[in-house]
């Protein structure tokens, strides 16, 4: 059976985001001083959708900056971005820079704990008149206690973490208040990231829209990680448009952006 064409693509949807990674790269000897190297680089990763923000040098063999993206970059894009930029940039002094292990981290502007109390709280947030459909609601949140998404993973050659906060609101500000709609998207929600192997930890629903706190693989993207999901919802309505063309997404972890600018300060 050919599989349906989907009805969400990265042409015709918007994004909302805000994402920012904390990237530690180790390196076989020194670098050049950063004075010959460190703007060339920012304007040669730009085209790569990945802008530095902060650099920090806490060793002679270890470099660590702070970056945001767009939602089309993974976090294996980031590392390949900069590596092969900065290798460029220096090959004359230093021919074979990089070591190949890495640590990769989403932050964002709250950290894992209080993200994670501010989707529990949804129902709370956005209730509704009918007290039997607030407690409907109240009993079709979804947690698991065992998934920690503030916990870095291992990949082949170093650590990742690529932690994402999602948002989806039904088109035409539609409510849905059905107990049998909201458990197949429950449902659904559940299946799909079982199948794509992402960690799911937390489902915010409401009538009008959802938050989705799930960890991913290092070298899926935000944008494809959101369309996914929709795409899989699609089905719950027949393959018709459930969701507004536009998500929010933005990243999280064990620190906010204040700590980790600290750290790097």
């Amino acid at each position: 059976m050919n599989k349906p064409e989907p009805i969400y693509t990265a042409d015709d949807t918007r994004a909302a985001y805000q994402l920012n990674w904390s990237l530690t790269l180790f390196l076989r000897e020194p670098t050049p001083p950063e004075s010959h190297w460190l703007e060339s680089l920012k304007a040669a990763t730009e085209p790569d959708a990945v802008r530095i923000l902060e650099y920090h040098r806490p060793d002679a063999l270890t470099i660590q900056f702070f970056v945001s993206t767009q939602p089309q970059i993974s976090p294996a894009q980031i590392i390949r971005s900069i590596k092969g930029r900065l290798q460029y940039v220096v090959k004359e002094a230093v021919p074979k820079l990089f070591r190949r292990n890495y640590s990769v981290l989403s932050v964002g502007a709250a950290n894992n704990s209080c993200l994670d109390a501010y989707v529990a709280k949804q129902p709370a947030r956005h209730p509704m008149a009918d007290p039997k459909v607030q407690l409907l609601f109240e009993s079709l949140q979804y947690v698991d206690e065992s998934i920690k998404l503030h916990d870095a993973r291992l990949s082949s050659h170093g650590q990742f973490l690529n932690s994402l906060h999602i948002v989806l609101e039904y088109r035409e500000h539609l409510n849905i208040v059905d107990e049998k709609a909201l458990i197949a998207i429950r449902l659904m929600i559940i299946r799909s990231c079982q199948q794509k192997g992402h960690l799911l930890g937390r489902i915010g629903l409401v009538a009008n829209h959802m938050h989705i706190l799930v960890g991913c693989h290092v070298d899926e993207s935000p944008q494809d990680v959101a369309l996914a999901l929709m795409n899989n919802l699609a089905y719950v309505s027949g393959m018709k448009a459930m969701f507004e063309y536009s998500f929010y997404v933005g990243t999280f972890g064990s620190y906010d952006h204040a700590a980790i600018r600290r750290a790097l300060g």
